[in-house]
């Protein structure tokens, strides 16, 4: 895939991977469109990055997703790769939070997570199907892989962005083959979810390099650092990858 003179669409784009994405992406000759929940942190990015071009939206907000996409054909005037990455982490255990705040941080997990990233990809599908050469980036995590027992919703919204993104790429390859479908799965990275969180961590700037250098290459599933090596380890032995990532 050229990675080049494309329209882009970044959900978590004011932050952490999704800004570092947006950087490289623009290095490269994109157009690129960054979506975040916060105003604040849109205006920051664009002080970092002028040509950045930004929307306020909530992904677990089916309204917004709706405004999201007309935002989008306004201000790209279309879509070619759109980039699925926002995500929120709660570290809830289910035997000591209060029901009430259980329940509510289940919604907006999941919401933001998966529901949304399905909708909003349901809902630019026919501007991608529009472009010559078009791609759909769902950022999973290894956590997708194997759980750990820290933050159980989080980890089943990933395994279930992992299934959806096969299962998308075996209807489109046929549907509209000038779609590509894409999992990124990364290790730990360094970002303010994982602040004050102990062992090794990839830069966000890498994880975009190495995302860019694998849509280059036409890859539908692009594994980063010890990712990598955890999905060797998960092929070999579930049992002792399992044990490994539980208490992470």
């Amino acid at each position: 895939m050229w990675v080049r003179d494309h329209r882009v669409l970044i959900t978590g784009g004011s932050a952490g991977i999704g800004l570092a994405l947006a950087r490289a992406f623009l290095e490269r000759g994109n157009q690129v469109l960054a979506v975040s929940r916060s105003t604040e942190r849109l205006r920051a990015a664009t002080e970092r990055l002028p040509r950045l071009q930004t929307a306020t939206c909530d992904v677990a907000n089916e309204s917004d997703l709706r405004r999201l996409v007309s935002v989008t054909q306004e201000q790209l005037g279309g879509l070619s790769i759109l980039v699925n990455n926002a995500g929120i982490q709660r570290n809830d255990d289910f035997a000591s939070t209060p029901t009430d705040t259980l329940l509510q941080h289940i919604s907006e997990e999941i919401e933001t997570n998966f529901s949304g990233l399905v909708k909003l990809t349901a809902l630019a599908l026919p501007m991608l199907q529009q472009a010559r050469e078009a791609a759909i980036v769902n950022v999973s995590s290894v956590l997708a892989l194997a759980p750990k027992q820290s933050a159980p919703v989080y980890c089943a919204t990933k395994a279930a962005v992992r299934s959806f993104t096969t299962a998308l790429h075996y209807q489109l390859e046929q549907a509209a083959p000038n779609i590509r479908v894409v999992e990124v799965v990364p290790p730990m990275v360094d970002t303010d979810m994982t602040r004050g969180r102990a062992g090794t961590k990839l830069s966000p700037e890498d994880v975009a390099e190495t995302v860019l250098d694998g849509l280059a290459a036409d890859k539908s599933e692009i594994q980063l650092g010890l990712a990598r090596t955890f999905a060797r380890l998960q092929r070999l032995s579930p049992s002792l990858a399992a044990r490994r990532m539980r208490r992470r």
